[in-house]
């Protein structure tokens, strides 16, 4: 393996300018900088990472904290916070919580250990005291929805409400009267907002609901839609997830509900496996690749200059009609 040395030799130039352009940390000439380049591509060589580290007082690593790598939201949001990184010459360390705020915990712990220079956290367990504890040891972060912008901070949020009003308007325009909702943990801030939402909306349409709370994972969807129709006739089931969605139509399946006919189906999300059930899921679409590239680009800004602050951010949601729903019969 080349040394910054041999490259140094094939420029031309001293160790020094080749440390200069590598960590871009010094302006040179650009024919001088061209020729650094040159020599490093014809031999080879690989930077230390680590000793580049030292010398700059933080790392070319980005986190990346998410709550579920299981959960198919998140890999898009993951493939293109990278590819953004990748662009800027950093490197991304992803972080799976289990949404577990101690493991959120030591997880920020080990990121500054590590001396990144910032994380994104796609997850809502992410306390005031880490918050604070961040923002004292200068740690640039972007958060999901979670909390505004401050002092060195970003917040990238899902206008879900406007999503959800949808989905409950198609179902009332479509005949529904009995509507049930599947949400996620009652103590989740997003799994909250989505349930408030269908709740307003289903007010305002004159709608008789129940609601289940869950877990936003298959199982619980599934668990739940039998639990949501026992006892009540629901012609219609929202999810707050499409993983639970789908879970509610392999129970109606497995009960010979026949969907949509007998009983219509809405997911939020539209994961990749949405348009590929049978039959296509009628769900709310999250544009998951702009929130990756957003969540990455907020925190960029910040890494490299924190003193005008962070911004908030949002993306909207719209809702896409596929095969799950219909009249009521």
């Amino acid at each position: 393996m080349a040394t910054i040395k041999e490259v140094a030799v094939k420029a031309g130039v001293s160790v020094a300018t080749v440390s200069y352009v590598l960590n871009d940390s010094r302006k040179v000439r650009p024919e001088t900088g061209q020729r650094v380049l040159w020599a490093a591509k014809e031999l080879g060589y690989l930077p230390n990472t680590a000793a580049r580290s030292l010398v700059v007082g933080r790392s070319s690593i980005v986190g990346l904290i998410v709550p579920d790598i299981g959960n198919p939201f998140f890999p898009e949001i993951t493939k293109t916070f990278q590819e953004e990184a990748n662009l800027s010459g950093m490197e991304t360390i992803v972080m799976n919580t289990n949404s577990d705020p101690q493991r959120t915990r030591n997880m920020v712990e080990r990121l500054l250990s590590l001396q990144v220079p910032g994380a994104a956290f796609l997850t809502s367990q992410v306390d005031e005291p880490i918050k604070e504890f961040l923002a004292k040891k200068g740690m640039s972060a972007v958060y999901l929805g979670y909390g505004a912008a401050g002092p060195n901070s970003g917040n990238v949020a899902i206008e879900q409400r406007q999503g959800i009003l949808e989905a409950v308007d198609h179902l009332a325009a479509l005949g529904h009267k009995r509507v049930g909702f599947i949400g996620g943990p009652f103590d989740g801030v997003f799994a909250l907002r989505r349930k408030s939402a269908f709740l307003e909306g289903a007010r305002a349409a004159g709608l008789e609901t129940r609601v289940v709370d869950s877990d936003f994972t298959v199982q619980g969807g599934y668990f739940s839609c039998s639990k949501l129709l026992c006892g009540f006739e629901a012609t219609a089931v929202m999810a707050a997830n499409d993983l639970m969605a789908i879970g509610a139509m392999h129970y109606a399946y497995d009960r010979q509900i026949p969907v949509p006919a007998a009983l219509s189906v809405i997911g939020f999300d539209d994961i990749t496996f949405a348009q590929f059930t049978q039959p296509a899921l009628t769900t709310v679409a999250v544009p998951r690749a702009e929130i990756g590239r957003l969540a990455f680009q907020s925190l960029w800004k910040l890494i490299n200059d924190s003193s005008h602050g962070g911004a908030d951010y949002e993306v909207k949601t719209s809702l896409v009609i596929r095969q799950t729903t219909a009249p009521p019969p």
